[in-house]
């Protein structure tokens, strides 16, 4: 593994057991061996590895979601396994908090959870979509927000109707596929 790799994937297990606000340069050279001097070469400050980790935490999160998702045989069923798992991955892992949930002054994200970041972010999860239903292409930016806003909303806060996946999957189904205009 090359000592960029090492440095990143050490600030992603920091981030994981302290938070976000438990990252530092320090930290992180406990964590890969790699000294402070070094990993100060290779990303100029802690704000840039930060930036790299929680870029690259949200790559490989789109990444499983996507390949999760990928066995849907319609584009409804895409839609949902993609809420699904994402709301499985944001809840299952603590260094995705800076993702799912960004706060101001937080480097991925603007402080907006629907803002242009986030809305870039969840047209990346969905743009397999388009593979089911090309004609959607022209909403796409609007399915992308609409899709976050339930994402969010779905993380945040646990109900009867969607504390299992099962039953989440029945309720997107019924509500949030018809809203997207998904017709198949």
């Amino acid at each position: 593994m090359d000592v960029h790799t090492k440095i990143v994937g050490a600030a992603i297990d920091r981030i994981a057991t302290a938070g976000y606000d438990g990252l530092s340069i320090s930290a992180v050279s406990r964590l890969s061996g790699v000294s402070r001097p070094t990993i100060y070469a290779h990303f100029g400050s802690l704000e840039q590895l930060a930036s790299e980790a929680l870029e690259r935490a949200a790559v490989q999160v789109i990444s499983r979601v996507v390949e999760r998702a990928r066995s849907a045989a319609t584009a409804a069923d895409y839609v949902v396994e993609v809420i699904v798992a994402a709301r499985t991955e944001f809840r299952h892992q603590p260094a995705l908090a800076p993702i799912a949930f960004p706060q101001r002054g937080t480097v991925l994200f603007d402080g907006d959870p629907v803002g242009p970041e986030a809305l870039e972010l969840s047209r990346s999860f969905l743009l397999p979509l388009l593979e089911f239903e090309p004609g959607l292409e022209a909403d796409l930016d609007e399915i992308a927000e609409t899709t976050l806003r339930f994402l969010i909303s779905l993380v945040m806060f646990e109900s009867a109707i969607s504390r299992s996946d099962e039953k989440l999957r029945a309720y997107l189904h019924r509500r949030l596929v018809p809203g997207l205009g998904v017709t198949s």
